[in-house]
């Protein structure tokens, strides 16, 4: 008999290029977990209720991506990294590594770095994106504010 795959929640910003490109990229890879990407800008919708999100303050989620399970335990920055690592076959034994010591104040500080950067490296979303895609301004609402 077969277990029920565990769910990760995965909580990223939905305005970060960066974020959307390697959610985009994990989709695409084979996880033995389901993994359900719900951007930090609907978490206040009905459908994309997260287990234990509550404990984190807004701003904490905007500096790093969290990832929870369904028993309302988080992951924040690099741990959340690992913690999908670890389900996808092939990049098991690179999360392993974060274990080793020193390698995971190592990974903290090259996430953080990079986290706080990703606006001026990657740039942002106009508005508010999901894995689903990006509801852009209209042409109207775009000519708005724009007067010269």
């Amino acid at each position: 008999m077969r277990s029920e795959r565990e769910k990760l929640y995965v909580v990223y910003d939905g305005t970060c290029n960066l974020c959307m490109g390697t959610v985009k990229k994990l989709q695409e890879l084979r996880s033995n977990a389901d993994l359900i990407f719900v951007p930090i800008q609907s978490l206040g919708d009905a459908e994309n209720r997260v287990p234990g999100i509550e404990k984190a303050a807004e701003a904490d989620l905007y500096e790093k991506m969290h990832v929870a399970d369904e028993k309302g335990r988080l992951y924040a920055g690099a741990d959340g990294v690992v913690r999908i690592l670890r389900t996808i076959k092939g990049f098991r034994l690179l999360a392993s590594l974060y274990r080793m010591p020193g390698l995971s104040r190592i990974g903290d500080w090259l996430y953080r770095y990079i986290a706080k950067r990703r606006y001026d490296w990657f740039g942002r979303t106009e508005q508010s994106c999901s894995v689903n895609g990006c509801s852009l301004p209209s042409q109207h609402e775009k000519g708005k504010g724009n007067h010269r």
